[in-house]
């Protein structure tokens, strides 16, 4: 894993940390937009995660058998 990601992984989270920041002070207007930004932050981060999951399940495929 090159240097990039583990800062923009730490951007990503001091934006969460705004965002949710902002969404406990937000008004009824900008609620839902500062609702979004944090679900749009927490599907980013867990990108790195589901990458992960997925690049094992490819190098470890689950071998199925068929029941006679």
């Amino acid at each position: 894993m090159g240097t990039e990601w583990p800062l923009l992984k730490e951007l990503f989270k001091n934006r969460l940390a705004d965002a949710q920041l902002r969404l406990e002070q937000a008004d009824e207007k900008n609620f839902k937009f500062e609702q979004g930004r944090i679900l749009e932050l927490r599907f980013l981060l867990d990108l790195e995660s589901s990458a992960k999951a997925h690049l094992d399940n490819m190098r470890n495929p689950k071998r199925t058998t068929a029941i006679e």
